[in-house]
């Protein structure tokens, strides 16, 4: 396998623990797939260099929130930053992280993203096309492919699906039994 190769494949693996975890952290959707994006972004710099980290999810989670919390840094510069103990962690080392998120915390995460694709507000095109590009890391192009659509029409669905669920205020919480069964 080349170098790319794995690098891609652990990506993806990893893109809906990762997406969850960070999203959980934010609270935001473009916030945590900016993160995740940058973290990738970094991943493709680092890991030819210094081979693959012990869990590359959780590399990806601690490097995008890392890499969030800057952003949130340079976009309120003119305002005074929270507390220390409210954007970060104590424990800023990699194996901690790890330990801490196991497959059980991945899980939820994921289905708690999974939900909030697939929020009632939305169409049910927005909702599996949001959820493909989200959850899944699937290109605007591989998605308007299988929508049959130009890919300038799927990235409006796509921005416009994610403005409703930012509009919304949708809480990254799992659904009551109810809604649950609503959005199944």
């Amino acid at each position: 396998m080349t170098e790319l190769a794995w690098i891609s494949t652990a990506i993806s693996t990893a893109r809906p623990q990762a997406m969850g975890a960070l999203l959980r952290y934010f609270r935001d959707l473009d916030a945590a797939e900016e993160a995740f994006q940058d973290a990738c972004l970094r991943a493709l710099k680092n890991w030819p260099k210094n081979g693959p980290p012990r869990d590359p999810a959780a590399w990806l989670i601690f490097v995008g929130r890392n890499s969030g919390i800057d952003a949130v840094r340079k976009r309120s510069k003119q305002a005074p930053l929270p507390e220390e103990d409210q954007i970060s962690d104590l424990e800023d080392t990699e194996s901690d992280i790890a330990e801490r998120l196991d497959g059980a915390h991945y899980r939820d995460d994921i289905l708690r993203l999974l939900f909030i694709c697939c929020h009632p507000d939305l169409p049910a095109t927005q909702q599996i096309a949001v959820a493909l590009r989200i959850v899944s890391g699937l290109t605007v192009k591989q998605i308007a492919r299988a929508f049959l659509v130009g890919e300038s029409a799927m990235e409006q669905r796509i921005t416009r699906a994610k403005a409703r669920i930012a509009d919304a205020g949708v809480p990254f919480e799992t659904p009551g039994a109810v809604e649950r069964s609503e959005r199944l």
